[in-house]
């Protein structure tokens, strides 16, 4: 299945999520987890309209992620001064459009995404700079960290929090603190880009040979970074071996699981090492190149990456229900 193809599904399927999701946000007696409660200007944030004339899913999708921000520095809309709100938005609402913003960048072009995280950067900062009294700089940035960067998000993305550090890094905003930690993160979380070729590297299995990322011979590779014991690992494993047709596609080289361990404690590796599936690549960094050289951004346990053929990435770091959400898609399961 071709790149453009996958993605036109994918775009589908986040348009739709979006769409549902927005849906409940705007429904003034929705109680569920994705709701936004607790005040009543949250529930006239809208997303854009999308023009008639786009009937392409992709293109729907990236019109609705370049867009997303227009209403949000409305002067139209109440409370868009108050410095106790978030643009007339509480902490809690803000963090929830701010959640739908994560959801709608899954299903957008790279490029696209990236533009618009820059773009309402900018924008939040000359607002910052026009109203130096206020807090929407502090709360608006604090909130994209909070829902992309933090490791245990389930809405994080390292490729969009690129924008975020790009800007901590160089802007008069910024604390000298964020400043020196943002410049020291930004070479991190640019390693493995989307669409770029993974760094290769080597690793031993429990017989002893040696295999390297490049030499798996596959269409499609997932790496899973685990530690023995770990009970996020052990549920991320149930889970793919939970997914239709895994063995089959296994079998059929259509995809592969190369399952490393990272860190140095060999012997409770091979301890636990036996609860692996047989027809996964299950071995240990015998070099320990990953953790102790710039390879791979691993910032918590388990990290989770998905290749094609070149061993190009197409998921990085991704949370497990957005890569059950991908392969669901992928493989037509």
């Amino acid at each position: 299945m071709s790149n453009h193809r996958l993605k036109s599904y994918a775009a589908a399927a986040f348009l739709t999520a979006v769409l549902l999701l927005a849906a409940g946000c705007r429904g003034g007696n929705k109680t569920g987890k994705n709701a936004i409660q607790g005040n009543p200007a949250a529930n006239r944030y809208q997303l854009p309209d999308v023009p008639t004339m786009i009937d392409d899913q992709q293109q729907a999708m990236d019109y609705i992620v370049s867009h997303y921000w227009d209403r949000l520095l409305s002067e139209d809309r109440p409370g868009t001064r108050d410095t106790s709100l978030i643009c007339g938005f509480s902490q809690k609402a803000f963090q929830e459009i701010f959640c739908q913003y994560a959801l709608c960048l899954r299903g957008a072009g790279t490029d696209v995404a990236l533009n618009s995280a820059r773009t309402i950067l900018d924008k939040i900062e000359a607002a910052q700079q026009q109203n130096i009294d206020g807090t929407l700089w502090r709360k608006f940035t604090d909130t994209y960290n909070a829902v992309l960067q933090d490791p245990n998000s389930p809405w994080r993305n390292e490729e969009y929090c690129i924008p975020l550090l790009e800007k901590r890094a160089s802007s008069p905003l910024s604390t000298e603190e964020e400043r020196l930690r943002a410049q020291k993160d930004l070479p991190l979380f640019c390693l493995n880009r989307l669409g770029e070729k993974a760094n290769d590297f080597s690793f031993t299995l429990r017989n002893g040979r040696q295999v390297s990322l490049y030499g798996i011979d596959s269409e499609y590779t997932i790496i899973f970074f685990s530690n023995p014991g770990c009970t996020n690992c052990r549920e991320v494993m149930e889970s793919l071996q939970q997914l239709p047709n895994i063995d089959y596609l296994i079998a059929g080289k259509q995809l592969a699981v190369a399952n490393v361990y990272p860190d140095e404690d060999l012997g409770e590796w091979i301890k636990y090492s036996a609860i692996y599936p047989e027809n996964w690549i299950n071995g240990y960094d015998h070099l320990l190149a990953v953790k102790n050289t710039p390879l791979y951004n691993i910032r918590a346990i388990p990290s989770v990456y998905l290749l094609d053929r070149d061993k190009r990435v197409i998921l990085k770091d991704v949370p497990t229900d957005y890569l059950l959400q991908y392969l669901s898609q992928l493989f037509g399961l």
